[in-house]
């Protein structure tokens, strides 16, 4: 992780992306853009932090407007979460918040190289709904390797105990030349099996479902009315703009 995040650097760049676009690539009436959804995110932008989102929000702002009613998302890591940065999300029209959670066992945060631990997942959800932002989601990491031993029914029970609007749950993932890739070609890891992927992903549809949300996409849970805007409006073929690194 960086130790100074280029904040100014940044925003910098996203100022000059809008304004090549609304230059070009856009027609003069999609340059009226009214945004029914904004999604700050992937990465994890809430290492701006609260001026650097605020600043982010207001250069999108610059460019259109953000439709009354829009539902604007910042995907957040739980040690980001401070009052002062709820509260300036707030002020910028921030109504939603994609909380990095992954885990509720601190020994398997540790072992994700995460930088939160379970406590503070826990202040985050109280510093945002303290804040007025109440639309919460919370992000789940299954199918981890066996010599994890971690508790994955435990998990679950701890995110619904929580009492979230949205779950996203994601399968673990190798990825080529990453430290989880060097563990398992030394053995010291072993991938999750199919059946133990497949297991764990019916448990969690189970116990979801029971507790009254809906599996509304693949990965996705959400309580009815709390779907996201954002990522099912990919799903109906709506135009959406994709802002900033390795966006599309």
């Amino acid at each position: 992780m960086r130790r100074v995040v280029p904040v100014s650097d940044y925003l910098d760049g996203i100022r000059l992306e809008l304004e090549g676009i609304t230059r070009g690539a856009l027609s003069q009436r999609d340059r009226q853009w009214s945004l029914e959804t904004v999604y700050l995110g992937g990465g994890t932008p809430s290492r701006l932090g609260a001026g650097g989102v605020r600043g982010l929000i207001e250069l999108i702002s610059q460019q259109g407007s953000i439709a009354p009613g829009a539902e604007v998302t910042i995907e957040a890591n739980p040690d980001d979460v401070t009052a002062d940065a709820v509260e300036a999300w707030a002020a910028a029209g921030i109504n939603r918040i994609s909380l990095g959670a992954q885990s509720f066992d601190d020994d398997v945060l540790g072992w994700m190289h995460r930088t939160h631990d379970t406590r503070q997942i826990h202040e985050a959800v109280r510093l945002a709904r303290a804040s007025g932002i109440r639309n919460l989601s919370l992000d789940l990491i299954f199918a981890l390797p066996p010599e994890i031993e971690r508790s994955w029914s435990g998990d679950l029970e701890t995110a619904l105990a929580l009492e979230p609007d949205h779950i996203s749950l994601y399968g673990l993932t190798i990825e080529p030349a990453t430290p989880l890739a060097r563990w398992t070609a030394a053995g010291s890891v072993t991938p999750a099996a199919d059946e133990r992927y497949a297991d764990e992903f019916l448990l969690a549809h189970e116990l979801m479902t029971a507790e009254g949300f809906a599996h509304y996409e693949v990965s996705n849970f959400a309580q009815p009315g709390r779907e996201s805007r954002h990522n099912s409006a990919y799903w109906t073929g709506a135009s959406y703009l994709g802002i900033g690194p390795a966006a599309h």
